[in-house]
């Protein structure tokens, strides 16, 4: 066998995507076995591929490229709705773009642990990662391997996350307009920046015009502390709003055992519109933050960082929406 000339560039994934007439994703489906093709295109793929000289041999490849073509996906916990379609976004896109995806989950959120998760990424030779993280003392060192933040801006990092603060506006002037005034906020963790600026959002738009009867910072698991169930025993507000729609979702259950009817009795409002989020048993009113989004432009810009490490960093803030749906009504004039 010949030698391979000196420079010649090894075929990548978008060589043969252009050769077959095909999109990066139909190859990636082609190699990976993904049985999303016909028969046809498979075949025809297959065989562009293996006129081009393109290898799938990840060891050769990271010999000549320098990459293993895998990056490294942290999310804080997978029990969540959430975190799990943002984590299928990241692994949809990076396949796209010829990488294969290693997910970890964080568990508890602390620094720590995130710390851990990106030195074990580094240390099994992934190529960049992904991370959704609790705490930017889990990034210090830069040196690890590059990172794309999701959820959050962080110093000198790249990254990529919903307008929080303009989603908890949103919040804010729709009670306003179902003509609530007497108002339960479910806080999340204020040391989050997510929460942090979904409260903020809220309480300046409702500067003045809504009364903040309560407003209780809760853990986001899906369980309530006692004394956000007994506030909401309380009923002397019309209307909760909550951080997240897992809270939402837990709020809406504890309602039920107090046979508090929704939106009837009290109106429940959301955050997220997690894929459970308009099922008939929620019907939640929310924010919608594009969760894919978040995922597909991570990876873009994870692998514009690979191409050109010394490039400007990017910190991308993708729109949110309201979504109003059966948990919220207007509030009536009878007193609470």
């Amino acid at each position: 066998m010949a030698a391979e000339k000196s420079g010649e560039r090894t075929p990548t994934i978008k060589d043969v995507a252009k050769a077959a007439g095909v999109s990066q994703a139909t190859v990636s489906y082609v190699l990976n076995n993904l049985n999303k093709v016909t028969p046809e295109v498979d075949a025809h793929v297959r065989r562009v591929a293996r006129e081009l000289g393109y290898s799938r041999n990840r060891v050769a490849r990271a010999l000549k490229t320098g990459r293993n073509n895998v990056i490294g996906c942290i999310m804080p916990s997978l029990l969540s709705p959430v975190f799990p379609e943002i984590a299928q976004a990241v692994q949809q896109r990076a396949e796209e773009h010829g990488f294969a995806t290693f997910v970890i989950d964080s568990g508890l959120q602390t620094a720590t642990r995130e710390a851990e998760a990106i030195r074990m990424l580094a240390d099994h030779g992934v190529d960049g990662a992904i991370a959704v993280l609790a705490s930017p003392r889990a990034a210090s060192d830069r040196r690890a391997l590059p990172l794309i933040v999701i959820d959050q801006p962080m110093d000198g990092m790249d990254s990529v996350y919903a307008d929080h603060r303009g989603g908890g506006r949103l919040l804010a002037e729709h009670a306003i307009g179902l003509g609530h005034r007497r108002i339960g906020l479910l806080s999340g963790l204020q040391s989050l920046y997510s929460s942090r600026e979904r409260h903020e959002g809220f309480i300046e738009a409702a500067q003045g015009r809504l009364d903040i009867v309560w407003d209780i910072e809760v853990p986001l698991v899906p369980s309530l502390p006692s004394d956000a169930f007994d506030a909401l025993g309380r009923r002397d507000v019309s209307l909760v709003v909550c951080v997240n729609d897992l809270i939402a979702m837990t709020a809406l259950s504890a309602l039920r055992q107090m046979r508090i009817r929704v939106p009837e009795d009290m109106s429940v409002m959301g955050f997220d519109d997690m894929q459970w989020s308009g099922w008939p048993l929620l019907n939640l009113t929310t924010v919608r933050q594009p969760l894919g989004q978040l995922g597909r432009d991570a990876v873009d810009l994870l692998v514009r960082r690979l191409d050109a490490p010394d490039a400007e960093i990017s910190n991308i803030t993708l729109p949110v929406s309201l979504v109003e749906r059966g948990s919220t009504q207007p509030q009536s004039d009878r007193p609470l």
